[in-house]
């Protein structure tokens, strides 16, 4: 069964059968390389941040670990980066108060 296009200057276009999915592009042997050498790299970084956080943890750890995280960090570090980051929202909630306040006093 033909399906009939009309475009808009009159030209009528046939289309026979819908189009193909779109496939995925061969890789390269130095793309396909590259990829491996990225994932490599990796789990070396994950390793490497494992270890060192179980050593800093001092305790039993799980035998299973997420190979994506690519850092661990302590409770305080992470506590002083949330300390940190509630301080700069407070300044700057602070800053927009007083831009807020002059705003209201210079157009009354």
């Amino acid at each position: 069964m033909a399906l009939k296009l009309t475009t808009t200057a009159g030209v009528r276009n046939t289309v026979s059968k819908p189009t193909k999915a779109r496939q995925r592009p061969q890789l390269s042997k130095a793309e396909i390389k590259a990829y491996e050498a990225r994932r490599a790299a990796e789990s070396r970084r994950a390793l490497v941040t494992t270890d060192v956080s179980a050593a800093t943890a001092g305790g039993s750890t799980p035998a299973v670990r997420s190979t994506r995280r690519g850092y661990a960090m302590t409770r305080d570090e992470e506590y002083v980066i949330i300390r940190s980051d509630l301080r700069r929202l407070l300044f700057i909630l602070a800053v927009l108060a007083v831009v807020l306040v002059v705003c209201t006093l210079l157009l009354r």
